[in-house]
């Protein structure tokens, strides 16, 4: 009975509340009628009339179930966005058929309070202040926060020197860029920004693509990436601001002319990402101003996403109604922006939109650096004070490390007197010719466009245009005349001179350490616990091998190499300690001693003496001090994510006089080594008149002279898993024995390895030293040869097969008619390798160990047999290997290599014509013969009998790169450029190389694998006038195949060239390159229309 009152009451009510309203409503109405004009906004219609259905229409209107569904136009109108009044009093007496008068009650106040709401035209589903307007980059710089800027650039690697100056006018924390149009020939150290880490996107096609930069303080990571062709390209990061903050970041760009299916296919991908705070920024194309973007606004409705930007963002001036708002910012949490803006863009036709996110951002801490303060050094003050030490006190210690700690105590006291170590704060300039003068003007720049934004009148707009095109062209004439300027007067100094050159492309040193490090899957933040995290890694990494042989190492692998006089040390002399100081590079940084071979190059006529009694009782006593037994590693980018430890690799720097002392000790060892003949002929690595080229042309040479017997070639890429960290040294010892090395020489190697130590150093901090346990020391003088003779003559037992190696890089390779009876060679062989590889407990990569088959035919033969490892696992076959730097293919036509050179080439090309305007001829010369000609000589002996159309895109590219020297147009013959420069033809260019590898080897220059493949001719009984010069022995060659091999190529070259030459005995080498040098001046003279 209460119940049926307070019904009534309600309705009574209800029905008094109805008729006020109802006459509030009219007058509003009235004020704005349906065909005034009213600006919709995200804000301005509420997400419950985007979707009318049981779900909503229960829970906003407490109806339980609608008879019909009805289109969300149905509430609104389509024109002005603004309700319906008619329709609402539809669905008002929809309600009062309801039978239970409480929910009649229910739904007629829900009704009146939603129409009440809509019409108040500013409300939020989350209200929060108001969105402030930015005007110029500056007052986004000014303003505390996160701040994101957007920015589409149309092909960024051209246009990085434009993009830096954004990222330091706006200090923004994340950088959004749309339309980058990599490709993967542009590297990430390309498009680096100092102190940010950079994601990206790239469409496998021309045009397209996102970048994103986050500052290298926050934590990031890549949730999706994703480029769908004539759609969309995605990138989603995971962006962690603090311990319990994290947003997740979006940037896509959609091109104009993408279809229909790009709205499906991004809200298909944002329902796969998990988010809590969404930020979704970039160029979408669909203008937010037009009704045409409805269903795109129905999306960003659905999951509840706001959009920041209020201004057309690409604007027309001439015409203002055709400006469109195109990049936009989206976010689920607006009440979280304090502001919000659009600026000018000097990069494309697209405004940089920006935002900022309130958010408590802690500042960076200045990176701080310990060096030696040389302003008050004096070289004259500094010998003086040398000169004073009592330095023969050495020579009355008896013990090693008393010596050294009288010599480093006392060097170390003058270094500390005339040179001190301080603390300096590092700045770093992104753009070093970014002058005052050029700030101001894009200062002004940016205030001319706020202007005309606020006024839109034509002569404000006329200045801005003015103002924008004077700092497009002040950038360049500053920059331009800068690195002339730099470049030019640093042109005799190597050093400074690079150091230039290198500011242009790589601005983030591979060296820098990231803010924070994954330890299973964890960040680690600390600094110090970075340094430790690294070095544990490589620690670990090192010593965790997949060995699986014996305990033990057999007697196979100890027998002795050598009966004659063993090998003991001589003494060293003060003459050669000297020549050693005097020949130190005194840019190298310092070892654990901290002592800079500066001073000790400087201080060598006063410390040769002390240092020869050093480094002889070093060797007289069997130790070494512990020090020079340590090692800094400074981590290295080797390319993909910075958190990632396994993406690094370490470099070590050791103590520069324990270097000099190996050095003394390694000629002494390599001496008795070459005298005695006991290194393998085979191999190549580290040993003088030896190269990478020589051992891939004796292989090569090999290949084509089987294949030109109708044979077929069998080849395995054999690949060790960290060889020369893996190294055991008790069987490193046992082998060192069997070469003849007398018990005292053994000891001192000995304790070289042993107790060796390292740590992680970074900006003065030092992570823990651990122990190394396994391994020839990196960065070592002595490790290379240790490392050579521990794998010599590991081809003792093996038979049927040919083997050739450079350090760990080892090949073998089985001739046959049968290709079937090739492999079963060679699987014998492989298998005799790994058991002598187990039993020097190395390991054998399975993964990268790869197997070719070499023949005349184009196709697998078939029932082709594999080979396999020990373990059973399948050697995967392949059609081209990159060996000792040359691709490699089957076919032997050095195709892909020339491809792949072509690809750097033009990569090398992108850089140089971008910033020609900064050089002038000469260092344009320099930069081309450096950077340029070095990749081309490079293996061009091996690739010169290429086809013609191969070698003919070389030649395209070698032309452009002369076109940027002599700034000719394309259409400037080829000939008139080399006569500009004053270079040859490439063709000439390798014959040149190839006569001087030839005359090389006639001298006994070359390796004897190489020497032993050419033979004078034998001269004849009767006498001709020929017979008087020096001519070569040419083979028999069945095939044009086979008359590319050395042993058939090379003395016909030399024949050929001794018609011309007649030289009847051998000339100094340098006499043979001036006549060569001679000729080439020749090609000089046009001869191509003769």
């Amino acid at each position: 009975m209460q119940s049926d009152l307070n019904c009534k009451s309600a309705l009574q009510v209800d029905k008094m509340a109805l008729f006020i309203f109802l006459i509030c409503l009219l007058g509003v109405w009235d004020l704005r009628p349906n065909n005034a004009p009213w600006v919709s906004t995200h804000n301005n219609r509420m997400w419950f009339l985007d979707s009318f259905n049981s779900g909503t229409s229960n829970a906003v209107y407490g109806l339980p179930q609608p008879h019909l569904v009805m289109d969300p136009n149905f509430w609104t109108d389509k024109s002005t966005v603004l309700p319906k009044l008619q329709n609402f009093l539809t669905l008002y007496e929809l309600a009062s058929t309801y039978n239970n008068t409480v929910l009649k009650c229910n739904v007629k106040q829900r009704l009146m309070i939603i129409l009440l709401l809509l019409l108040s035209g500013n409300v939020q589903p989350n209200p929060g202040p108001e969105v402030q307007c930015i005007q110029t980059p500056t007052d986004l710089k000014l303003i505390s926060g996160l701040k994101i800027i957007h920015l589409n650039v149309r092909s960024l690697a051209p246009k990085m020197d434009m993009v830096k100056i954004w990222f330091t006018s706006t200090e923004a924390d994340i950088v959004i860029i749309s339309e980058t149009w990599l490709t993967k020939s542009i590297t990430n150290e390309d498009i680096n920004v100092n102190g940010y880490n950079v994601y990206r996107t790239d469409r496998p096609k021309k045009g397209g693509g996102v970048a994103i930069y986050v500052k290298s303080r926050f934590e990031a990571s890549t949730v999706m990436s994703k480029s769908i062709p004539k759609q969309l390209e995605l990138l989603v990061l995971n962006v962690k601001l603090a311990k319990s903050l994290s947003i997740t970041v979006v940037g896509c760009y959609r091109p104009p002319s993408a279809t229909k299916e790009a709205l499906s296919s991004l809200k298909d991908l944002l329902s796969r990402i998990n988010y809590g705070e969404l930020l979704m920024v970039g160029d979408f194309n669909w203008d937010w101003s037009s009704t045409a973007s409805e269903d795109f606004k129905s999306l960003c409705d659905s999951i509840n996403l706001s959009q920041l930007i209020s201004q057309p963002t690409r604007p027309n001036t001439k015409c203002p109604e055709k400006s469109t708002l195109i990049d936009l910012i989206l976010t689920n949490a607006p009440h979280k922006f304090s502001s919000a803006g659009v600026f000018c863009n000097d990069l494309s036709d697209h405004c940089v939109v920006a935002a900022c996110r309130d958010a408590k951002i802690p500042k960076c801490k200045p990176r701080i650096v310990i060096r030696r303060n040389f302003k008050k050094f004096n070289e004259q003050a500094y010998r003086h004070d040398l000169s004073l030490v009592n330095w023969e006190r050495i020579g009355l210690t008896p013990n090693v490390e008393l010596a050294w700690s009288f010599f480093k105590g006392n060097f170390e006291k003058i270094i500390n007197k005339h040179a001190p170590m301080k603390k300096f704060r590092v700045k770093g300039r992104d753009n070093p010719w970014f002058t005052r003068e050029l700030s101001d003007i894009i200062h002004l720049r940016n205030r001319a466009w706020a202007k005309a934004r606020k006024t839109d009148l034509a002569r404000d707009w006329s200045t801005f245009r003015q103002l924008r095109n004077k700092c497009t062209s002040f950038i360049k004439k500053a920059k331009s005349e800068y690195y002339l300027s730099v470049t030019t007067e640093h042109l005799n100094n190597p050093q400074k001179f690079w150091k230039v050159i290198k500011s242009f492309s790589v601005n983030k040193s591979s060296h820098d350490l990231p803010s924070f490090v994954l330890k299973n899957s964890v960040p680690v933040y600390d600094r110090t616990e970075v340094l430790n995290c690294f070095n544990n890694h490589f620690i670990s990494s090192g010593s965790c091998s997949d060995y699986k042989g014996a305990a033990s190492v057999p007697h196979s692998v100890n027998s002795s190499m050598f009966s004659g006089e063993p090998f003991t040390f001589v003494p060293f002399t003060v003459n050669q300690v000297h020549k050693a100081l005097k020949t130190l590079n005194h840019r190298k940084p310092p070892g654990p001693d901290l002592i800079e071979p500066f001073f000790l190059k400087m201080a060598a006529d006063f410390i040769a003496q002390p240092l020869t009694t050093l480094f002889n009782l070093s060797i007289e006593t069997q130790e070494i001090p512990s020090i020079w037994k340590s090692a800094f590693v400074t981590p290295h980018l080797k390319g993909g994510d910075p958190a990632v430890l396994t993406n690094y690799r370490p470099i070590s720097n050791l103590c520069v006089l324990s270097k000099i002392l190996e050095s003394l000790v390694c000629e002494q060892l390599k001496e008795f080594l070459y005298s005695n003949e006991l290194l393998s002929t085979l191999q190549s690595g580290f040993r003088k008149k030896h190269s990478t080229i020589t051992a891939a042309t004796k292989v090569i040479n090999d290949i084509l002279v089987a294949l030109d017997n109708k044979q077929y070639c069998a080849a395995l890429f054999i690949d060790l898993s960290k060889a020369f960290d893996t190294v055991d040294h008790i069987v490193l010892k046992q082998r060192l024995i069997s070469f003849g090395l007398s018990d005292h020489a053994v000891s001192w190697l000995t304790n070289y390895m042993k107790n060796r130590t390292q740590c992680v150093r970074q900006d003065g901090l030092c992570s823990e030293f651990l122990n190394v346990h396994t391994g020839v020391p990196q960065g070592s003088v002595l490790g290379p040869l240790l490392f050579v003779m521990y794998i010599n003559n590991i081809d003792q037992n093996v038979s049927h097969a040919n083997m050739h190696f450079y350090a760990d890089d080892t090949i073998i390779y089985c001739f046959d008619p049968s290709p079937t009876t090739a492999v079963k060679y060679l699987q014998k062989a492989f298998d005799t390798v790994q058991h002598t590889f187990l039993q020097l407990k190395l390991t054998v990569n399975a993964d990268k160990t790869k197997l070719m088959l070499f023949s005349n035919s184009r196709k697998t033969p078939q029932g082709f047999l594999t080979v396999s490892t020990l373990e059973g696992n399948e050697i995967e076959l392949v059609h081209v290997y990159k060996y000792l730097g040359i691709l490699i293919d089957d076919a032997l036509s050095f195709k892909p290599h020339i491809e792949n050179l072509v690809r750097k080439l033009k990569l090398k090309l992108g850089f140089l014509f971008r910033n020609k305007c900064c050089f002038s001829f000469g260092i344009k010369k320099r930069l081309v013969t450096a950077t340029f000609l070095s990749i081309l000589d490079y293996g061009d002996l091996l690739y010169m009998n290429a086809t013609a159309q191969c070698l003919s895109k070389i030649d395209s590219v070698y032309h452009a790169a002369l076109r940027f020297v002599t700034n000719c147009k394309a259409s400037t013959h080829h000939c008139e450029l080399y006569s500009r420069v004053g270079w040859s033809s490439l063709s000439t260019r390798r014959f040149t190389h190839w006569c001087i590898f030839i005359y090389k080897s006639l001298l006994g220059l070359l390796p004897s694998y190489i020497c032993s493949l050419i033979k004078l001719r034998t001269v004849e009984s009767y006498g001709l006038r020929s017979n008087d010069h020096l001519s070569l022995a040419v083979p028999f060659a069945r095939t044009e195949l086979g008359k590319k091999a050395f042993v058939f190529s090379a003395p016909s070259t030399w024949n050929t060239l001794q018609k011309r030459w007649k030289l009847k005995e051998l000339i100094p080498l340098n006499i043979f390159k001036s006549k060569l040098k001679f000729e080439e001046k020749v090609t000089f003279n046009c001869t191509c229309f003769t």
